[in-house]
């Protein structure tokens, strides 16, 4: 295993502000957001209580969300800066709700290897560019960026192992390159 806990909790959404007087209140997506998991029985707050959404809608990128438990404004207000998420064991489950490409967090420390098998490096961070997700892999002292798309990434739906990329020419030579124009300057 990379080192991380099975069961550490995955942050998807933060309440950020009540919403109305009947107990809504406002979610802000982070990273690992995909909606689907609101009608889920996965999602739960970082004290690691049920969390389940009776109602939900759209609110820009993120949701208004209402729970059986929070039934005014004042208890919507005792919500503001808490996080919702789910655990990282869960993800494996058949039926927990992902994207085809999958959440981000699943790639963070990770190895990374060619389909040759040369070491490339590890995952040190996720960022998204353009819509589409780059892993930001830390070799040699220097970051290299890959896009985490067919066919540079490999299929792999997994939480632990290698990933494997077939990087066209250039995208890990020229990082390569930069390290050493930086040794001769």
């Amino acid at each position: 295993m990379d080192g991380r806990d099975e069961d550490e909790f995955v942050a998807v959404a933060e309440v950020v502000r009540a919403v109305g007087l009947h107990g809504e209140f406002r979610l802000q997506p982070l990273h690992d957001w995909y909606a689907p998991l609101l009608g889920s029985p996965y999602l739960r707050w970082l004290d690691g209580a049920p969390f389940a959404a009776t109602g939900a809608r759209p609110d820009g990128e993120g949701a208004v969300v209402r729970t059986a438990d929070c039934l005014d404004r004042v208890a919507a207000e005792a919500r503001v800066g808490r996080a919702i998420g789910f655990l990282r064991s869960s993800y494996a489950e058949p039926a927990f709700p992902k994207p085809p490409e999958g959440l981000p967090f699943r790639f963070l420390g990770r190895p990374v290897v060619t389909a040759g098998g040369a070491a490339v490096g590890t995952v040190a961070e996720t960022r998204r560019y353009a819509g589409r997700l780059v892993l930001v892999i830390e070799r040699r002292g220097r970051e290299v960026l890959v896009p985490a798309v067919a066919p540079i990434l490999r299929p792999d739906d997994g939480l632990v192992g290698p990933l494997v990329i077939d990087p066209p020419p250039g995208l890990i030579d020229d990082a390569e390159a930069s390290v050493i124009d930086d040794r001769r300057d």
